[in-house]
């Protein structure tokens, strides 16, 4: 496919601006161009505008700062929400096709504004942090050209829901799921179910760090090389290959369980870190691995999720539940975290985590458990 092509709209046109523009197009993955908002200050000239450019196709996407509002000097009156929200409706209305379209600004601004408007929440398809000193241009440009990639191709025929999340037939997920997928008919619909209920939490799929901690693998002392070739050489079979896959690596969480226990006849939850690296071992010919170990405070090496806090393998019933303005649904799991980053408040600052107030109670019971 084509390069994609993003329309950058800011207020600001400072050096950070720049930068970001730069940065985009220096990976030579996608084409970000700034959009003159000067001229389309008003909401009504700019959803004009943008409805025309869309219609002639002269972009894929758009980049859009939260605070339109600002103080820079191409200022609005609104801010991206606003914008995001009626140009999400006249896609729905089948004025414009729809289109990517994603949310950029500081973390400071983002917490003040867009963390607390939990509507806002469902209008952006990726959210991106100009706070960040070194940007991975090349991952953030992937993510947004399989986004662009797959609106395009979502609306380039009738598609049909198992088609759209890979799978030959409905039947092998969740029938919970496949209602909801049965049940949409606009194409942002489809797009903004598989990134927040399939990429943001787990289940029914898994990222690579809770692969990584499911199989047992410390992907901090195992050669990325020999990792890599575990995933793209064995674990293949069930990696999900549905919309957006190019952005968001994934893993189905039930195909792992299935295919351990073809190759060993073993269920995988039962056995503890070092035993299921063996298995991998023995089984892929692959010795490099190396098992994880338990964190500080805990004992237990049969992992199912990660620390939050550190982004390393833990055992769910050793950790705690974390706090989140997502409302899971029955088939999703808790992002959890350990005890060793409540003490250390690893993430707390930066990140916003925080333990869930029901855990509040056993946290400090452990604590007077072990002395700490």
């Amino acid at each position: 496919m084509s390069k994609p092509r993003y329309l950058y709209i800011d207020d600001e046109n400072g050096s950070s601006e720049i930068s970001t523009l730069n940065g985009f197009n220096d990976t030579k993955i996608v084409e970000v161009t700034r959009f003159n908002l000067s001229a389309f200050r008003d909401f009504g000239s700019l959803k004009k505008e943008l409805e025309r450019a869309c219609n002639n196709n002269e972009f894929d996407g758009l980049i859009i700062d939260l605070r339109l509002d600002g103080a820079g000097e191409d200022r609005t009156e609104f801010n991206a929400t606003a914008i995001t929200s009626e140009l999400r409706s006249i896609s729905a209305r089948g004025d414009i096709h729809s289109f990517p379209i994603v949310l950029c600004s500081t973390e400071e601004k983002i917490k003040q504004t867009y963390d607390s408007d939990r509507t806002s929440h469902d209008l952006f398809d990726y959210k991106l942090s100009k706070s960040n000193p070194e940007p991975d241009w090349i991952k953030i440009s992937t993510k947004l050209k399989s986004l662009a990639d797959g609106y395009n191709w979502i609306q380039a025929a009738k598609r049909k829901p198992a088609e759209i999340i890979g799978v030959h037939k409905l039947e092998v997920i969740d029938e919970r799921i496949a209602e909801r997928l049965l049940s949409f008919s606009v194409t942002y619909d489809f797009t903004h179910f598989v990134i927040k209920n399939f990429f943001h939490q787990t289940n029914p799929l898994i990222n690579e760090r809770i692969l990584a901690a499911r199989l047992g693998v410390d992907l901090a002392k195992t050669p990325s090389e020999v990792w890599e070739r575990l995933c793209v050489s064995v674990l293949d079979d069930f990696r999900y290959k549905g919309l957006f896959a190019e952005g968001w690596k994934r893993w189905w969480a039930d195909g792992l369980v299935d295919w351990f226990s073809h190759i060993s006849g073993e269920k995988l939850a039962f056995l503890n870190a070092e035993n299921r690296v063996k298995i991998l071992q023995a089984k892929t010919g692959l010795q490099e691995l190396v098992h994880a170990s338990p964190l500080k405070f805990c004992t237990s090496s049969e992992f199912w999720s990660i620390c939050e806090g550190y982004k390393v393998p833990i055992d769910p019933l050793e950790a705690f539940k974390i706090h989140t303005t997502a409302d899971l649904k029955p088939w999703q799991e808790s992002k959890v975290i350990s005890l060793l980053a409540i003490l250390e408040r690893e993430g707390f600052v930066d990140r916003g985590l925080k333990p869930h107030l029901s855990e509040l109670e056993r946290i400090e019971f452990v604590k007077g458990e072990i002395g700490v």
